[in-house]
């Protein structure tokens, strides 16, 4: 899996910054390609912070986890390490709440096309989406004061190690972070994919039904089948989205197995392994909306396809 998951991950970045290109170039207007640019700006940082220097020094580097340093250069890994964690954390967050608010403006796209454009505008797209931003990154700010620095000695080693433990703040208040704990996992894997998944069948049962009606208006068949390919390639989006959340529900139903790297002491190795899955899971999802794109979408298709076109074209000279 740790080897796996990086070339994953330089894949999802280089897709995601295709994406963002594209999303700029067809123009922000649209407030699906607002939410669409949030989604994979969100998915690169995320990819970034799960795939950090300082991460992988803490944890594949040597062969016990820790920072193999004199005490100065592991307590400054481990504050980057604490930057890049939040960063991953916070953007996954956010991915994952994203495409809930994807789903309600394909509902009012498809159920108020008439209001649609006075209820759901660009700006009103922005502040959500800052709002959700965040809302998830001073959650984990608050949270990273669960963690501290320690600097001791390791007799298998013979060496002093910089390891990151339980500050005294988490076992001050181990209570509130369990209730916090109960409520992220409800707010980012359980809420989210349920109101997504219901939304997602509404959706295509309004689109199926609507397909039928549309072969008797010939005269606005170019504006529906506009709509039509922008709901199918949010729709596969969020098929995506549900099928992660359902691996990410793990710990709902195997919870003695399972570790969280944020605040989880001596993790089994069942347990590090679901933990490897989950994050491979969740680094495919960040991963794969490009190809989602270019599947579904011919106008993304096409303008992937002109970018690269630009580039081999030979300038042409004045006669």
């Amino acid at each position: 899996m740790l080897g796996i998951t990086p070339v994953i991950s330089v894949l999802g970045i280089m897709g995601n910054m295709f994406s963002i290109l594209i999303l700029t170039k067809h123009g922000l207007q649209k407030c699906s390609n607002i939410l669409l640019l949030s989604l994979a700006g969100n998915d690169v940082l995320y990819l970034i912070g799960f795939n950090s220097i300082p991460k992988l020094l803490y944890e594949v580097a040597a062969c016990e986890e820790g920072f193999h340093y004199n005490h100065d250069v592991s307590h400054l890994l481990f504050y980057l390490h604490h930057i890049f964690h939040n960063i991953d954390y916070a953007c996954s967050s956010t991915s994952l709440t994203l495409p809930m608010l994807i789903t309600f403006e394909r509902l009012f796209a498809v159920f108020l096309p008439m209001k649609f454009h006075r209820f759901v505008t660009p700006c009103r797209t922005w502040f959500a989406v800052a709002l959700v931003n965040i809302s998830w990154a001073a959650y984990f700010i608050h949270m990273s004061f669960l963690a501290t620095f320690t600097y001791d000695y390791n007799p298998r080693l013979n060496m002093s190690v910089g390891l990151i433990t339980r500050s005294a703040y988490f076992y001050d208040h181990s209570q509130m972070v369990v209730i916090l704990e109960g409520v992220m996992t409800y707010l980012i894997v359980q809420i989210p994919p349920f109101v997504t998944m219901a939304g997602c069948v509404v959706i295509a049962i309004k689109v199926k039904v609507a397909s039928v009606q549309r072969k008797r208006l010939t005269l606005q068949n170019k504006k529906c089948a506009a709509l039509s390919r922008t709901t199918r390639t949010l729709l596969a989006v969020c098929m995506v989205y549900t099928f992660t959340c359902a691996v990410l529900n793990l710990p709902n139903y195997i919870p003695e197995y399972m570790y969280n790297s944020m605040v989880s002491d001596a993790p089994s190795n069942l347990g590090r392994v679901l933990y490897q899955v989950m994050s491979l899971a969740l680094c495919l999802n960040s991963s794969c909306n490009f190809v989602v794109y270019v599947v579904m979408n011919k106008n993304f298709r096409t303008t992937h396809i002109a970018m690269f076109a630009c580039k081999h074209q030979p300038r042409c000279t004045s006669a």
